[in-house]
Protein backbone atom coordinates (compact mmCIF):
# COMPACT_ATOMS: atom_id res chain seq x y z
CA UNK A 1 0.00 0.00 0.00
CA UNK A 2 1.35 3.55 -0.96
CA UNK A 3 1.80 5.68 1.61
CA UNK A 4 -0.11 9.54 1.79
CA UNK A 5 2.73 12.10 1.89
CA UNK A 6 2.87 15.41 2.41
CA UNK A 7 5.90 18.26 2.11
CA UNK A 8 6.04 21.15 4.24
CA UNK A 9 7.95 24.50 3.95
CA UNK A 10 8.33 26.94 6.64
CA UNK A 11 9.89 30.41 5.40
CA UNK A 12 11.13 32.37 8.62
CA UNK A 13 12.85 35.04 8.73
CA UNK A 14 16.49 33.77 9.36
CA UNK A 15 15.57 30.03 8.77
CA UNK A 16 13.89 27.76 6.58
CA UNK A 17 12.35 24.58 8.00
CA UNK A 18 11.23 21.65 5.35
CA UNK A 19 9.03 18.28 6.75
CA UNK A 20 7.87 15.14 5.37
CA UNK A 21 4.60 14.18 7.42
CA UNK A 22 2.64 11.33 6.88
CA UNK A 23 -1.03 12.89 5.88
CA UNK A 24 -2.40 13.02 9.57
CA UNK A 25 0.42 15.18 10.23
CA UNK A 26 3.19 12.77 11.71
CA UNK A 27 6.11 13.91 10.85
CA UNK A 28 8.81 11.17 8.76
CA UNK A 29 11.70 13.78 8.58
CA UNK A 30 12.47 17.33 8.60
CA UNK A 31 15.37 19.71 7.73
CA UNK A 32 16.48 23.19 8.15
CA UNK A 33 18.14 26.03 5.72
CA UNK A 34 19.77 29.26 7.00
CA UNK A 35 18.91 32.35 5.42
CA UNK A 36 22.02 33.46 5.37
CA UNK A 37 23.56 31.05 3.11
CA UNK A 38 22.31 32.74 0.61
CA UNK A 39 22.36 35.22 -1.46
CA UNK A 40 19.00 36.03 -3.23
CA UNK A 41 15.63 35.10 -1.97
CA UNK A 42 15.43 33.22 -5.44
CA UNK A 43 18.40 31.07 -4.70
CA UNK A 44 17.08 30.38 -1.34
CA UNK A 45 13.69 29.15 -2.97
CA UNK A 46 15.23 27.14 -5.10
CA UNK A 47 17.46 25.47 -2.43
CA UNK A 48 14.68 24.72 -0.43
CA UNK A 49 12.66 22.68 -3.41
CA UNK A 50 15.46 20.74 -4.18
CA UNK A 51 16.26 19.99 -0.36
CA UNK A 52 12.24 19.06 -0.03
CA UNK A 53 12.73 16.96 -2.95
CA UNK A 54 15.27 15.19 -1.70
CA UNK A 55 13.61 14.66 1.54
CA UNK A 56 10.36 12.72 -0.21
CA UNK A 57 13.25 10.74 -1.75
CA UNK A 58 11.96 10.88 -5.12
CA UNK A 59 8.26 9.64 -4.06
CA UNK A 60 5.44 11.61 -4.91
CA UNK A 61 3.40 13.83 -2.34
CA UNK A 62 0.16 14.39 -2.11
CA UNK A 63 -0.06 17.95 -1.67
CA UNK A 64 2.55 20.82 -0.26
CA UNK A 65 1.84 23.46 2.03
CA UNK A 66 3.73 26.99 2.32
CA UNK A 67 4.03 29.14 5.35
CA UNK A 68 5.89 32.25 4.87
CA UNK A 69 5.62 35.88 5.99
CA UNK A 70 3.57 38.01 4.84
CA UNK A 71 0.70 38.03 2.31
CA UNK A 72 1.34 36.02 -0.82
CA UNK A 73 -0.83 37.07 -3.97
CA UNK A 74 0.10 35.66 -7.91
CA UNK A 75 3.20 37.76 -8.63
CA UNK A 76 4.10 39.39 -5.34
CA UNK A 77 4.47 39.63 -1.62
CA UNK A 78 2.96 42.18 0.53
CA UNK A 79 3.92 42.69 4.01
CA UNK A 80 7.67 40.90 4.51
CA UNK A 81 10.10 43.42 4.95
CA UNK A 82 11.81 40.33 6.88
CA UNK A 83 14.22 39.50 3.55
CA UNK A 84 15.60 42.12 0.77
CA UNK A 85 13.37 41.10 -2.33
CA UNK A 86 10.79 38.73 -0.28
CA UNK A 87 8.29 41.38 -1.58
CA UNK A 88 8.92 40.56 -5.21
CA UNK A 89 9.07 36.64 -5.68
CA UNK A 90 6.10 34.77 -7.86
CA UNK A 91 5.69 32.14 -4.88
CA UNK A 92 2.47 29.97 -6.30
CA UNK A 93 4.28 30.17 -10.03
CA UNK A 94 7.59 28.79 -8.49
CA UNK A 95 5.89 26.16 -6.34
CA UNK A 96 3.35 24.45 -9.09
CA UNK A 97 6.18 24.58 -12.08
CA UNK A 98 8.83 22.80 -9.36
CA UNK A 99 5.34 20.62 -8.52
CA UNK A 100 3.08 19.72 -11.53
CA UNK A 101 -0.25 18.42 -10.65
CA UNK A 102 0.56 18.87 -6.64
CA UNK A 103 -1.85 20.72 -4.92
CA UNK A 104 -0.22 23.37 -3.11
CA UNK A 105 -1.69 25.59 0.20
CA UNK A 106 0.45 28.88 0.46
CA UNK A 107 -0.49 31.02 3.55
CA UNK A 108 0.48 33.41 6.04
CA UNK A 109 2.97 32.14 8.77
CA UNK A 110 0.91 33.23 11.57
CA UNK A 111 -2.76 31.67 9.74
CA UNK A 112 -0.91 28.75 8.77
CA UNK A 113 0.70 27.68 13.04
CA UNK A 114 -3.67 28.47 13.52
CA UNK A 115 -4.56 25.96 11.06
CA UNK A 116 -2.02 23.49 12.87
CA UNK A 117 -3.27 24.18 16.12
CA UNK A 118 -7.30 23.96 14.60
CA UNK A 119 -6.76 20.38 13.13
CA UNK A 120 -4.23 18.70 15.81
CA UNK A 121 -3.68 20.71 18.52
CA UNK A 122 -4.96 23.10 21.33
CA UNK A 123 -7.90 24.57 19.01
CA UNK A 124 -9.02 21.46 17.71
CA UNK A 125 -12.94 21.06 17.43
CA UNK A 126 -13.50 24.96 17.83
CA UNK A 127 -15.49 26.79 15.77
CA UNK A 128 -14.70 30.43 17.21
CA UNK A 129 -10.94 30.58 18.42
CA UNK A 130 -8.05 32.52 17.68
CA UNK A 131 -4.21 31.86 17.80
CA UNK A 132 -1.62 34.65 19.08
CA UNK A 133 2.02 34.64 18.15
CA UNK A 134 4.40 36.31 20.51
CA UNK A 135 7.71 36.11 19.20
CA UNK A 136 9.99 37.95 17.49
CA UNK A 137 6.98 39.03 15.59
CA UNK A 138 3.38 39.35 16.80
CA UNK A 139 0.38 38.83 14.52
CA UNK A 140 -2.98 37.01 15.64
CA UNK A 141 -5.45 34.99 12.83
CA UNK A 142 -9.00 33.88 13.46
CA UNK A 143 -11.26 30.94 13.58
CA UNK A 144 -14.77 32.53 12.93
CA UNK A 145 -17.59 29.84 12.55
CA UNK A 146 -15.74 27.35 11.75
CA UNK A 147 -13.72 28.96 9.27
CA UNK A 148 -10.14 31.06 9.02
CA UNK A 149 -10.85 34.39 8.81
CA UNK A 150 -8.72 35.96 6.20
CA UNK A 151 -9.86 39.78 5.64
CA UNK A 152 -10.59 41.54 2.29
CA UNK A 153 -7.53 41.71 1.41
CA UNK A 154 -5.99 38.63 3.60
CA UNK A 155 -4.37 40.99 6.58
CA UNK A 156 -6.94 39.84 9.32
CA UNK A 157 -4.68 39.71 12.44
CA UNK A 158 -2.30 41.93 11.70
CA UNK A 159 -1.88 43.60 14.57
CA UNK A 160 1.81 44.50 14.39
CA UNK A 161 0.49 47.85 13.40
CA UNK A 162 -1.81 48.56 16.69
CA UNK A 163 -1.00 51.96 17.38
CA UNK A 164 -1.29 54.80 20.25
CA UNK A 165 -1.32 58.43 19.40
CA UNK A 166 1.90 60.19 17.28
CA UNK A 167 3.50 56.92 16.90
CA UNK A 168 5.30 56.37 13.48
CA UNK A 169 2.32 53.76 11.50
CA UNK A 170 2.27 51.82 8.14
CA UNK A 171 2.87 55.11 6.09
CA UNK A 172 6.01 55.34 7.92
CA UNK A 173 7.29 52.10 7.35
CA UNK A 174 6.88 50.98 10.97
CA UNK A 175 4.56 48.52 12.74
CA UNK A 176 4.25 50.46 16.14
CA UNK A 177 2.99 47.31 18.44
CA UNK A 178 5.77 44.75 16.79
CA UNK A 179 8.48 47.05 17.21
CA UNK A 180 7.95 47.89 20.97
CA UNK A 181 6.63 44.30 22.17
CA UNK A 182 8.00 42.26 19.70
CA UNK A 183 11.05 39.96 21.07
CA UNK A 184 13.35 42.66 19.45
CA UNK A 185 11.91 45.49 20.75
CA UNK A 186 12.05 44.01 24.65
CA UNK A 187 15.69 43.12 23.98
CA UNK A 188 16.05 46.59 23.08
CA UNK A 189 14.29 47.83 26.50
CA UNK A 190 15.84 45.47 28.54
CA UNK A 191 18.93 46.45 27.58
CA UNK A 192 18.40 50.63 28.27
CA UNK A 193 16.71 49.63 31.84
CA UNK A 194 18.68 46.79 33.10
CA UNK A 195 22.54 46.35 33.13
CA UNK A 196 24.19 43.59 32.64
CA UNK A 197 20.92 41.95 30.78
CA UNK A 198 21.03 41.90 27.18
CA UNK A 199 17.45 39.59 26.29
CA UNK A 200 14.23 39.57 27.56
CA UNK A 201 14.28 35.94 28.39
CA UNK A 202 17.38 37.10 30.73
CA UNK A 203 14.69 38.18 32.62
CA UNK A 204 13.21 34.68 33.69
CA UNK A 205 16.64 33.05 34.43
CA UNK A 206 17.30 34.48 38.20
CA UNK A 207 13.89 35.30 40.25
CA UNK A 208 13.03 39.00 38.98
CA UNK A 209 14.08 41.62 40.80
CA UNK A 210 11.34 44.25 42.34
CA UNK A 211 12.25 46.51 39.29
CA UNK A 212 11.90 43.87 36.75
CA UNK A 213 8.63 42.26 38.23
CA UNK A 214 7.37 46.09 37.81
CA UNK A 215 8.43 46.36 34.30
CA UNK A 216 7.38 42.42 32.95
CA UNK A 217 3.55 43.52 34.61
CA UNK A 218 3.65 46.82 32.88
CA UNK A 219 4.60 45.28 29.58
CA UNK A 220 2.19 41.76 29.78
CA UNK A 221 -0.49 43.78 31.28
CA UNK A 222 -0.09 46.06 28.04
CA UNK A 223 0.04 43.23 25.88
CA UNK A 224 -3.13 42.15 27.07
CA UNK A 225 -4.93 45.39 26.88
CA UNK A 226 -3.94 45.60 23.11
CA UNK A 227 -5.33 42.06 22.14
CA UNK A 228 -8.20 43.00 24.68
CA UNK A 229 -9.58 45.45 22.05
CA UNK A 230 -9.13 43.16 19.11
CA UNK A 231 -10.79 40.38 21.27
CA UNK A 232 -14.08 42.70 21.96
CA UNK A 233 -14.88 42.55 18.15
CA UNK A 234 -14.58 38.44 17.66
CA UNK A 235 -15.96 36.90 20.93
CA UNK A 236 -13.78 34.64 20.62
CA UNK A 237 -14.33 31.10 22.89
CA UNK A 238 -10.43 30.38 23.17
CA UNK A 239 -7.40 31.92 22.43
CA UNK A 240 -4.44 30.11 21.50
CA UNK A 241 -1.05 32.14 22.22
CA UNK A 242 2.52 30.31 20.21
CA UNK A 243 5.74 31.95 19.65
CA UNK A 244 9.10 32.15 21.54
CA UNK A 245 7.64 34.67 24.43
CA UNK A 246 5.08 31.69 24.74
CA UNK A 247 7.74 30.08 26.76
CA UNK A 248 6.90 32.22 29.84
CA UNK A 249 2.81 31.24 30.02
CA UNK A 250 2.91 30.71 33.54
CA UNK A 251 4.04 34.13 34.21
CA UNK A 252 1.74 36.13 31.70
CA UNK A 253 -1.82 34.37 31.62
CA UNK A 254 -2.64 35.18 35.34
CA UNK A 255 -1.96 39.20 34.02
CA UNK A 256 -3.90 38.19 30.95
CA UNK A 257 -6.79 36.86 33.31
CA UNK A 258 -6.90 39.54 35.35
CA UNK A 259 -7.23 42.49 32.32
CA UNK A 260 -9.91 40.34 30.24
CA UNK A 261 -11.84 39.32 33.55
CA UNK A 262 -12.27 42.83 34.49
CA UNK A 263 -12.64 44.69 31.18
CA UNK A 264 -13.97 41.78 28.55
CA UNK A 265 -17.48 41.03 28.40
CA UNK A 266 -16.94 37.52 27.66
CA UNK A 267 -13.76 37.19 28.24
CA UNK A 268 -11.94 33.55 26.14
CA UNK A 269 -9.72 30.83 27.64
CA UNK A 270 -6.24 31.28 27.29
CA UNK A 271 -3.98 28.15 26.06
CA UNK A 272 -0.46 27.01 25.25
CA UNK A 273 0.00 26.07 21.73
CA UNK A 274 0.29 22.45 21.48
CA UNK A 275 3.34 23.27 18.74
CA UNK A 276 4.85 26.52 19.99
CA UNK A 277 8.64 24.99 19.41
CA UNK A 278 7.40 24.34 15.40
CA UNK A 279 4.08 25.89 14.77
CA UNK A 280 5.57 26.91 11.55
CA UNK A 281 6.19 23.75 9.87
CA UNK A 282 3.25 22.05 11.95
CA UNK A 283 1.74 24.94 10.00
CA UNK A 284 2.99 23.99 6.71
CA UNK A 285 1.99 20.43 7.13
CA UNK A 286 -1.35 21.32 8.32
CA UNK A 287 -1.85 23.71 4.75
CA UNK A 288 -0.79 20.53 3.14
CA UNK A 289 -2.96 18.43 4.60
CA UNK A 290 -6.00 20.45 4.29
CA UNK A 291 -5.17 21.12 0.47
CA UNK A 292 -4.58 17.41 0.16
CA UNK A 293 -8.28 16.53 1.66
CA UNK A 294 -7.75 15.52 4.78
CA UNK A 295 -9.68 17.86 7.06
Amino acid sequence: MIRKQILGFDFGGTKVDIGLAEAGGELLASLRLHVGDFSTPEELVGKAIAAGKRLSGGDEVTAIGVSTMGITYSDHVELAPNICGWSTLQLPQIFSHSFPSVPVQIENDVRAACYAEWLWGSLRGKSSAAYLNLGTGIGMAFIIDGKMWRGHHGAAGEVAYLWTPNQAGFREGHAPFEEQYGGGGLDRRVREQFEQTQQFSDLFILPPTSQQRKFLSEVFGEIARRIGHVLLALDVEVVSVGGGIANQFERFAPIFHTEWERYLPYPPDLVLSQFRHQTGLQGALALAAIGGGER
